[in-house]
């Protein structure tokens, strides 16, 4: 999986959960940069999203 640090503008109201699944992404290693706050999806997924709200993906990389 490809995943690199993409700004996206929300075109209609859904939770976080349904926005991940949406863009297949709902097991992937990322933090969530909405309107600024950061947040990690899974302590946010029954949070709103609202039409024009800004979400930046930012990937978390982990090694040794």
């Amino acid at each position: 999986m490809n995943v690199g640090i993409e700004e996206i503008e929300i075109n209609e109201d859904k939770t976080v959960e349904e926005f991940m699944n949406e863009i297949h992404l709902s097991q992937a290693l990322v933090m969530l940069v909405i309107n600024g706050e950061v947040f990690c999806p899974d302590e946010v997924k029954d949070r709103s999203l609202r039409r024009g709200d800004k979400v930046t993906l930012i990937p978390v990389i982990a090694g040794g």
